[in-house]
């Protein structure tokens, strides 16, 4: 049985995004940090996106490979690009031009239920809110990866808003000493 690790970047005060989905309080260059999400990205068979992130992400990362913003891009890029997305979106006629990917969303927990029985590596889901929330409200996370940035918004989009509660357990601990960021990884009991 396969797994799913959902993998964010959240404030300290627990955004996942700041007002209006600004992103730039991410940006920060450290090669230690990189070098876990290179880990990260060779360690699972698949990537999971929401919609909007997809659509986000689509706009950078197949440009990085040729002219990347950072040495970290420079990396990261083929491992981000070649890996499969899978794209949670009830719209049939999504365009996917970012491939390889393909699209889940018509019902859901069935096809949750259907990734998770499929033999292979984990799957790990990167990026939005609102399909992080969904899959914590499913049960369908089995392990939680917090990378949290040293930055107060105030404001913006919290990652665990209607979230039942469910019990975890800390296995782990990683500051990355260049940023100040700090890995914490969960697992459900």
């Amino acid at each position: 049985m396969r797994t799913m690790l959902l993998q964010m970047m959240v404030t300290l005060d627990g955004y996942a995004a700041g007002p209006d989905g600004a992103l730039d309080w991410i940006e920060v260059d450290d090669p230690e940090l990189d070098a876990y999400l290179a880990e990260l990205l060779g360690a699972v068979d698949a990537q999971l996106f929401g919609r909007a992130s997809y659509e986000l992400l689509a706009q950078y990362w197949p440009g990085a490979q040729q002219d990347p913003a950072t040495p970290g891009d420079a990396m990261l890029a083929p491992l981000v690009n070649a890996l499969p997305k899978i794209v949670v979106s009830t719209r049939p006629d999504l365009d996917l031009p970012w491939q390889p990917a393909r699209r889940i969303g018509a019902d859901l927990a069935a096809e949750v239920a259907e990734l998770k029985n499929e033999p292979g590596k984990p799957v790990v889901i990167f990026a939005g809110a609102r399909t992080a929330q969904e899959f914590l409200r499913l049960g369908a996370v089995d392990e939680l990866r917090l990378l949290v940035f040293p930055v107060l918004l105030g404001a913006g989009q919290r990652l665990f808003d209607a979230v039942p509660p469910q019990p975890l357990r800390l296995v782990e601990v990683v500051p990355f000493r260049t940023s100040g960021v700090v890995l914490q990884t969960y697992r459900r009991q």
